[in-house]
């Protein structure tokens, strides 16, 4: 049976919250798909990815009830406007919008994380008189990647869990590879982006495009997803949702002071991605 929320039903919102991010570009798990129950690893998608996904499972266990600090993309319903949602540890957030006329709109709230839930209160704003609790909440990562309320959708587009004096912008080309016959396969790869509209960092992000080559066409066919990571000494982990159709979860590892990267799913023998 549909479920609707304010003359809108949640496939409707998430469309929003993945449009969003497809033209910052989202790959903001949860809003375009993702995996798992209301506790469980999210990610997954093509490639066979069940045991990278296990292995991430293990290395971030979730736990729920716990303070956050997780950056989201939400789409609202009855509403054509992106919103970030900046989730503290301190038990605060901070809402940045751009208005339909151009206006630049922040502010900020409480929020409680207990009994499996997360309530949001910000009543005292020029937008909205948020007071609003979580019916979903899905973990990608260690963390909450996916949540909804009544009215909202949200993804994870960023955190704060990787080593800060790592966890900053690092943009890297790869090798070309799935040579075929008539076809062939780019790829380029971001480490904590500043997509969302006010252009700051966010950190635990990454963005990955994927171009696809056939040799009578002079265009690619591009898909691109943005997605978090973590990273584990010199190894990372990615998760994108379900926004491509080869995979979705990333294992890749850093050499040479981080100018270059290796990542286990891109045919790593044909040489690392180059940092530029």
């Amino acid at each position: 049976m549909r479920r609707i929320f304010m003359g809108e039903t949640m496939r409707t919102i998430a469309k929003k919250a993945c449009l969003g991010l497809a033209l910052l570009a989202l790959g903001a798990i949860a809003a375009c798909g993702g995996g798992g129950g209301g506790g469980g690893g999210g990610g997954g998608g093509g490639g066979g990815n069940a045991n990278l996904q296990a292995e991430i499972d293990q290395l971030f266990p979730f736990t729920p009830n716990q303070p956050i600090d997780v950056t989201f993309i939400c789409g609202r319903a009855n509403s054509q406007l992106t919103y970030y949602f900046d989730f503290n540890l301190d038990q605060t957030f901070n809402v940045y919008l751009t208005t339909d006329t151009g206006q630049d709109v922040t502010f900020s709230g409480t929020y409680t994380y207990a009994g499996g839930a997360i309530h949001m209160v910000a009543l005292t704003n020029p937008v909205i008189a948020l007071d609003e609790t979580t019916t979903r909440i899905v973990a990608h990562m260690g963390m909450p990647g996916e949540i909804d309320t009544p009215n909202m959708r949200c993804g994870a587009l960023g955190h704060g869990y990787n080593d800060v004096a790592t966890d900053t912008f690092k943009s890297y080309g790869c090798p070309i590879i799935n040579v075929q016959a008539v076809s062939y396969e780019e790829n380029a790869l971001e480490f904590v982006h500043s997509a969302i509209s006010y252009a700051f960092p966010v950190r635990g992000s990454m963005f990955r495009q994927r171009d696809f080559w056939v040799n009578t066409n002079p265009s690619a066919i591009i898909r691109r997803g943005y997605g978090i990571y973590r990273r584990v000494g010199n190894t990372f982990y990615a998760d994108f949702g379900n926004q491509f159709n080869d995979y979705n979860l990333l294992k890749g590892t850093f050499a040479n002071a981080d100018m270059q990267v290796s990542v286990e799913q891109l045919e790593p023998g044909r040489g690392p991605c180059n940092r530029r």
